[in-house]
């Protein structure tokens, strides 16, 4: 059987190469050979980037620019949503069709995007981020053209362009951001990245309705956020040209390098099972068969064979995604006319109390940031956020408070949520997993917002209108009584998931994602030590010795959520395939529906 680790990481030489295997079979001696896989930032044969503090906050301002559009251009369709439809006059099902096209697109693409990360041996990040950038402000041109026409058709093909490339670059963000800041400062820089993008969300809704009655267009809105995608192309290429003048990349944009911080991982073989170089060397040739060992260069190569390894403490992210996420995306689409039709305001009041959802992430996301790296206690703040969102779905569909009290206490849910589910998936796998992690969280919430979103439209629909034009009011204030209890229901269930991922961190890695910083430092050094350990000695111990030592290497580095299963598991691939299905299905089903009703 092929091994993973020849999938990803392969190699022309000749010389001796271990097998790392994970089917299970292999035999005590061969174990020592697949599990001697630990090395350091520092290793001898592995290229470093010792980034400044000045270069990683240049990536990290280029990072942060690059999907502004595509926030802004987001928040602003679906504040518009009531004059878009009476506009282009479309149903409540329809205009969720029209949202759902740019996430049914991202429900396999970030895992690309992903990839792409990951993998600098082919594409690589600096041109796939810019092919993305440039596909985004493709479909957002799009979109301005079918908003200023009042054309669905043209609308729609814009946001499947445009969502090609949306859900991407947001990955391949959140994925090179993870790679650059793992180490030291992960939670802190996933709390600066929601912080900008609840903030671009926030200016989208509060501007969108001015801007709307100052121009006397509904188009206008949108027009600037096409200018805002173009500019996320330009920025692009700022990050291209800074990456080649500093020697991280080729003047193609190929990458040479990246950044991975001292985080210990399992793919990389420092040295092989002493009975290996037994067999091929004599006695006298250890330390030249080691030091020929050494000076192989191995580069990481994204295979798909690794997806079936993934432990599946990391896979209760997606499913979290799956459900939390979805009602956060889908909500947030539909806020403004949830406002508007419950409480009988306007368009503009709406959306000013609207954006209130944005507000308290702007502030807290950053804040939770540094109390996430400092204290830990993710799975906590996790368990929070569900409870919050189920209040504040409660506050806003049974009561009648203002609407400003029950958005604001929803975006706290969008504060303490994301930044926990952001911060854990790239401390549940390898570094040189980082992308596809985040692809597939990102895969995950897509899949979940466009059922959710589509059911949401639907259901808005069925709700009974008596055709009696002197209670409209009263029909529209119960218009999304049905969407709440849908919302609320995932909600609850999400509070479940939050609280089996608790136990499962727990039991499986001791707490990982609830360790404070010294904490995670300890463990951190532990993994040094065992791995100093082994190597001093390799060239004297018995082969007993070096496999309780390989052993004592892998329960430390489970500890730190860098290691994969030692089986292959179908189970969650297949899951994740359902769930994909599924998403495609429903949304064909009500998108094809003015067909085959022959309503449109």
């Amino acid at each position: 059987m092929n091994s993973i680790h020849d999938d990803l990481f392969p190699t022309n030489q000749t010389t001796v190469q271990p097998e790392l295997q994970y089917d299970g079979y292999s035999s005590k001696v061969n174990s020592s050979v697949r599990h001697s896989t630990l090395t350091s930032l520092h290793s001898r044969d592995q290229v470093a980037v010792n980034a400044s503090w000045k270069m990683k906050i240049l990536v990290l301002l280029c990072m942060l620019s690059l999907p502004v559009g595509c926030h802004y251009l987001e928040a602003t369709i679906g504040t518009l949503k009531t004059t878009l439809k009476a506009e282009m006059s479309i149903n409540n099902t329809q205009f969720s069709i029209l949202l759902s096209s740019v996430t049914l697109v991202n429900t396999f693409l970030p895992l690309v995007a992903g990839i792409f990360i990951d993998d600098i041996s082919n594409l690589g990040p600096i041109r796939a981020t810019t092919i993305v950038s440039f596909v985004i402000f493709l479909g957002s041109l799009l979109v301005s053209l079918g908003a200023s026409n009042n054309s669905y058709p043209c609308m729609m093909t814009g946001q499947i362009i445009y969502g090609l490339g949306g859900g991407m670059i947001v990955t391949m963000q959140e994925g090179i951001l993870s790679r650059w800041f793992r180490d030291k400062e992960l939670a802190i820089i996933i709390g600066i990245v929601l912080c900008v993008a609840r903030l671009t969300k926030w200016a989208a809704k509060m501007v969108a309705y001015p801007i709307f009655n100052s121009t006397g267009s509904h188009a206008w809105p949108i027009h600037i956020a096409t200018i805002f995608c173009a500019g996320g192309a330009f920025i692009n290429s700022i990050y291209w040209i800074v990456m080649w003048k500093k020697g991280l990349a080729t003047k193609t944009g190929k990458e040479l390098s990246q950044y991975q911080g001292e985080y210990k991982n399992e793919f990389k073989q420092e040295h092989q099972g002493k009975e290996i170089i037994e067999a091929e060397k004599p006695v006298e040739d250890y330390a030249s068969a080691l030091s020929s060992f050494q000076k192989q260069k191995i580069t990481f190569k994204w295979s798909h064979s690794v997806l079936f390894y993934l432990p599946k403490t990391f896979w209760m992210i997606p499913l979290i995604q799956l459900t939390m996420s979805s009602v956060l995306s889908s909500f947030d689409d539909v806020a403004t006319e949830y406002v508007e039709f419950r409480y009988n305001t306007s368009s503009v009041m709406a959306g000013y109390q609207s954006s209130l959802t944005q507000v308290v992430p702007i502030v807290m996301a950053p804040i939770m940031g540094i109390i996430v790296h400092k204290y830990g206690k993710r799975i906590t703040s996790l368990f929070f956020a569900t409870l919050i969102l189920m209040t504040s779905m409660i506050l806003l569909a049974y009561t009648w408070v203002t609407p400003a009290i029950g958005m604001i206490i929803f975006s706290f849910a969008l504060a303490l949520g994301p930044v926990s589910v952001l911060s854990s998936t790239s401390l549940l796998l390898p570094h040189e997993l980082a992308g596809t992690g985040m692809g597939l969280h990102k895969c995950f919430n897509n899949i979940g917002t466009t059922i959710v979103s589509v059911l949401v439209g639907y259901v808005q629909d069925l709700t009974l209108h008596d055709g009696n034009p002197h209670d409209d009011i009263a029909d529209l204030q119960t218009e999304y009584d049905g969407v709440m209890i849908l919302y609320l229901s995932i909600a609850a269930f999400s509070t479940l998931i939050v609280v089996l991922f608790w136990f499962m961190d727990r039991v499986l890695l001791s707490g990982w994602l609830q360790a404070n910083k010294t904490e995670r430092q300890r463990r951190l050094q532990e993994v040094q030590v065992k791995e100093e350990e082994a190597k001093a000695l390799y060239m004297h111990a018995e082969t007993e010795q070096l496999e309780r030592i390989n052993q004592e290497k892998l329960t430390a580095l489970n500890m730190i959520g860098s290691r994969l299963t030692d089986k292959k598991s179908y189970v969650y691939v297949s899951v994740s395939v359902f769930w994909l299905l599924v998403s495609w299905v429903v949304f064909f089903t009500f998108a094809l529906m003015p067909v085959y009703r022959s309503y449109m």
